[in-house]
């Protein structure tokens, strides 16, 4: 089944084949499947991961700090997560690793509701915005608001957690909220909302990559390549083929297969794709730009994500992304 909760086996070992010579592999994906997870079961259902060898179980998260602790201890082999999370963890001493980007910039975003007088981020001020404490973006929101030429303190910041902030916001309790940019469907029932792309005001940072634990790279670094391979085609198809990737995640969760969330999935995963492609021109999708990570440890150091700074290729490695077909 590719869907479980459970965990996996150790990450620095090579894992048993099955009765069909496939290897059984797991991602921790960093939340609860929602639109943008679709690749993975598409990369399932057109059998990507078994022509690589691998039988894939993905498993739900609870964030990517979490999903990032659950790699570097080998009860997953691989993660898919946010940059901050992966650098959090190396710096706190987790042997893990990017081995391969899916989304070159973060897609944060500020929302208001559709309703609302707000047509421009300086009309914030004298407003409120709900954030999570100690998220990385939610982190940046000072910066953000200080490019469009607010103060601190022209906006006041409400702490919430990522439920309540939804539940506040849609009441009408805080004028704005920070989630990512395709959470659209979130706010249907509260009469929709707009976003404001933080990328698009100058805050920009790696986004979601995908994790492997040291030991299993050194380990079985064949299990990893083939893994990133097998990914990165699944993620590349589903650009084109959204529609393909969302029926093979309804096919996969239940909960994703409910007409009304199956459409607002279309909506997000559109929104979601917008921020998938290659991140360093010329070079194949996946690889990773070093000076974009560099860039993005300067500004979580700088706004206090992360407390110091780790070479970057104690981090990421661009080792299991294959070249360009010529």
């Amino acid at each position: 089944m590719a869907l479980a909760l459970g965990l996996a086996a150790c990450g620095g070992s090579k894992p048993v084949q099955t009765k069909d010579g496939l290897t059984p592999v797991s991602v921790r994906v960093e939340w609860l499947l929602s639109s943008y997870h679709a690749p993975f079961f598409l990369g399932i259902d057109k059998g990507f991961y078994k022509d690589a060898g691998i039988e894939l179980t993905v498993n739900e998260g609870r964030g990517s700090v979490q999903a990032a602790q659950l790699v570097g201890s080998g009860q997953d082999q691989f993660g898919f997560g946010s940059v901050d999370a992966i650098m959090r963890g190396a710096g706190a001493g987790m042997p893990l690793m990017s081995v391969a980007n899916i989304m070159p910039v973060m897609g944060q975003a500020v929302y208001v509701r559709t309703a609302s007088p707000i047509q421009k981020l300086q009309d914030l001020k004298g407003k409120s915005i709900a954030i999570t404490p100690g998220g990385a973006n939610d982190s940046l929101v000072p910066l953000l608001l200080g490019n469009v030429g607010l103060k601190p303190g022209d906006v006041k910041l409400v702490s919430a957690d990522p439920t309540a902030k939804i539940r506040v916001f849609l009441k009408g309790d805080v004028d704005a909220m920070i989630a990512p940019a395709w959470s659209h469907s979130l706010f249907d029932a509260g009469g929709g909302a707009r976003a404001f792309i933080f990328s698009d005001y100058g805050v920009k940072v790696v986004g979601y990559n995908i994790m492997a634990a040291k030991p299993l790279m050194q380990s079985d670094p064949d299990l990893v390549r083939r893994f990133v391979g097998a990914t990165l085609k699944a993620w590349d198809y589903s650009r084109t083929h959204p529609d393909e990737a969302l029926d093979a995640l309804a096919r996969h969760s239940p909960t994703n297969a409910e007409p009304k969330r199956r459409a607002g999935n279309a909506k997000d995963f559109a929104n979601a794709l917008r921020f998938v492609g290659p991140a360093v021109p010329g070079k194949p999708y996946g690889f990773q730009s070093a000076t974009d990570w560099e860039e993005s440890q300067k500004l979580f150091v700088t706004h206090g994500v992360l407390t110091k700074t780790l070479p970057v290729d104690q981090m990421m490695t661009n080792d299991f992304v294959a070249p360009a077909a010529n």
